[in-house]
């Protein structure tokens, strides 16, 4: 039974995509017959999510690293942390076998077996190290199995915007909802409107006080069935993480306010595809554009729903998991 220790970044800055995405690679591995073990920082959204998904994690200190707490070799070390250093990943082969970083920034990720990364273009491979295979683009977004059901079921628009759902991520640390809520409710209240609020607590009085207010607001905690819930809404708004990438998976427009400027990168490609609209970062985002975008009529969210579809097609997780088993192998 091959054994795989995932370490991955949590916190209300860094949010929570890094651990959701690692959970959906988790258990598929698992159902192939991996041992799983989580590292991650002491963070209870976190540690609550990995509960409830069957792993017990163990918590490493913020600042210390990862090699602190490991005590035996692992077949394979995941790591979801953005930006490793070289030295930290030649300090993980005395305990690796093999090594996979996703989305990494840093130098390190020249020293790794297999790099993935949905948002780089394949053809920026040959900015690394030839001894690093890597996974680019699209294809490898890693979404829950989900999506790839909801893909290839239809959508169909009325003649303008009927539903809108607001996400802004399991933390939104730019604390974006409520006024986006506010917003949309001054400008669009014969709306159906759904707010997930994660684990924004701190936003619940208010937010619950303007849904006693307005009959068609939903309010809604972390939800379990994210491809069902953006299926069934016309559009999203949403930050420029993982949320895009499961909007455009199912065909729903989002229309995109970044939390953090490597989102707004992601954004711009997304939209000049054709398959989103940029709004820009986060308290700055183009009011005006959101406003012209909530009127969109059927044929052109038709068009921005078809686009997204041809280019996320919710089957990057298996491609990545196929990946790992070739690499296992070896």
């Amino acid at each position: 039974m091959p054994n795989v220790a995932i370490h991955c970044k949590a916190s209300v800055a860094d949010g929570m995509g890094h651990v959701y995405r690692q959970i959906n690679i988790a258990k598929e591995l698992k159902k192939r017959g991996y041992e799983i073990s989580f590292y991650i920082p002491e963070f209870t959204p976190a540690i609550n999510l990995l509960t409830q998904s069957q792993f017990t994690p163990r918590l490493i200190n913020q600042e210390s690293t990862i090699i602190k707490y490991l005590d035996k070799i692992f077949d394979l070390v995941i790591l979801d942390l953005q930006d490793t250093t070289e030295s930290l990943v030649s300090s993980i082969k005395q305990f690796a076998r093999h090594i996979v970083s996703f989305e990494d920034l840093g130098t390190g990720r020249n020293y790794v077996d297999l790099l993935v990364d949905c948002n780089l273009a394949s053809s920026e491979f040959k900015n690394i190290f030839s001894n690093t295979k890597v996974l680019f683009g699209p294809d490898y977004s890693v979404l829950h199995p989900d999506f790839s059901h909801y893909h290839k079921k239809p959508r169909v628009f009325k003649a303008s915007i009927n539903s809108l759902l607001i996400t802004m991520g399991a933390t939104d640390p730019k604390n974006l909802t409520l006024p986006l809520t506010s917003f949309i409710l001054q400008e669009k209240n014969e709306l159906k409107l759904t707010v997930l609020v994660g684990h924004n607590t701190k936003i619940t009085p208010k937010i619950n006080q303007l849904s006693n207010q307005f009959q068609l607001l939903d309010v809604l905690g972390p939800v379990s069935n994210m491809a069902q819930m953006l299926w069934e809404h016309d559009v999203v708004i949403c930050s420029g993480g993982i949320t895009l990438h499961e909007a455009t998976s199912v065909g729903t427009p989002a229309f995109v306010i970044n939390q953090v400027e490597q989102q707004q990168t992601k954004a711009r490609f997304i939209e000049e595809s054709g398959a989103a609209i940029n709004l820009g970062m986060g308290n700055q985002h183009d009011v005006g554009k959101l406003r012209e975008a909530l009127n969109l009529k059927k044929n052109e969210l038709e068009l921005l729903s078809l686009k997204a579809k041809q280019l996320i097609d919710g089957r990057g997780l298996f491609r990545i998991i196929d990946a790992i088993n070739k690499l296992i192998k070896k």
